[in-house]
């Protein structure tokens, strides 16, 4: 009991973070400029995984378009699809030609009313890594559906960019290790040689739990990256964690494997910020991500960049209050409200 817990720290910080506003206001209503589908990507134990699409549908494209895919954070414990926060950005995205995707998925750290986990992980199955896997599992299915009804969307299967904040993040970071590790949930779940095109790790890093699993071993080139990141985040490692319940990677250790490897890449460091960069970028660093997409997912080049912000002042979850723009409070206080309704359960599938 005593190693579950202590493998259950990081869990416990990021709720913490998450609930960190005590008065919670009603879920904004989404107002989005593009045009809005559901559908049901998957079903886990009988029960819809559900996904968001943003498009303009009269676009007039000549050819597929890119395809932007954001998982929400909040633990594993809580969150939604549903996020008044980021579709600003996604009407920023469309408007650009770009389809965006907003996915639910499992959330493995969940407890029910009566205290007990929503999702009891097999026999034998690390708490957190569980927590991680099905997330990873869960966004896959998500591109696999895309994939699959590349048609009807017209997009382009070569060019589907992952991203999400905190939790989201860690999955879509561990998401792009596993195709480019061998491991059996990539191999199980997605089309043979598939990778995606970019990953926007917003305060995400590499998680692994396994005892050999000190260091990251990639058998091919993961695709570009462009991370998000505080340099003294207390919650995701900037850099490596190491003890022996769980190993970390963040974006100073798999950006210089980037570079020795020749893959683009771009960190933007946010010197003395925390874990407020889970959020930022999705208001105050667009012009960074164009950049990522334009240039280096689009346009191919070869481009490797630390960029470090320093200010006299920099953004933590102590102070965000004072340094957010009007209008963001209460689009950043939905991080503490929970998902309505009940959550998907069930293993991956192996």
């Amino acid at each position: 009991m005593g190693i579950m817990k202590k493998q259950l720290v990081l869990i416990a910080m990021l709720m913490a973070v998450a609930m960190s506003v005590s008065a919670q206001p009603p879920q904004p209503t989404i107002v989005s400029k593009a045009d809005r589908s559901t559908v049901e990507f998957v079903v886990r134990d009988s029960k819809p995984i559900l996904m968001d699409i943003y498009q303009f549908k009269d676009q007039d494209t000549e050819k597929g378009r890119p395809v932007f895919i954001y998982s929400f954070g909040g633990a594993w414990a809580m969150g939604s699809r549903v996020d008044a926060l980021c579709n600003p950005l996604y009407d920023h995205l469309c408007e650009k030609g770009w389809v965006c995707v907003a996915i639910d998925y499992r959330l493995g750290s969940a407890r029910g009313r009566d205290g007990k986990p929503a999702i009891a992980p097999p026999e034998g199955y690390n708490p957190f890594q569980y927590s991680i896997d099905i997330g990873v599992e869960d966004l896959y299915a998500a591109t696999t559906w895309l994939i699959d009804h590349a048609k009807e969307y017209n997009i382009d299967p070569s060019k589907i960019v992952i991203s999400g904040s905190s939790a989201g993040a860690i999955n879509s970071m561990n998401a792009e290790y596993y195709i480019c590790s061998g491991h059996k949930l990539a191999k199980d779940n997605l089309p043979v040689d598939f990778n995606y095109a970019g990953v926007i790790p917003m305060a995400g890093a590499v998680y692994l739990t396994g005892e050999n699993d000190t260091q990251l071993n990639w058998d091919k080139k993961p695709c570009p990256m462009c991370f998000f990141h505080g340099s003294t985040d207390p919650t995701v490692t900037f850099d490596v964690e190491n003890n022996p319940n769980r190993h970390g990677f963040g974006p100073n250790y798999v950006s210089q494997q980037l570079y020795t490897m020749d893959v683009p890449y771009m960190l933007f460091e946010y010197f003395g910020g925390d874990h407020v960069m889970a959020l930022l970028p999705l208001k105050w660093f667009w012009n960074e991500i164009d950049s990522f997409l334009d240039r280096i997912v689009l346009e191919g080049q070869n481009i490797k960049v630390h960029a470090v912000e320093k200010s006299p002042k920099p953004r933590t979850n102590e102070n965000w209050l004072d340094t957010v723009r009007p209008g963001q409070f209460q689009a950043v206080n939905r991080m503490g409200g929970a998902a309505p309704g009940g959550r998907p359960q069930g293993a991956p599938q192996r």
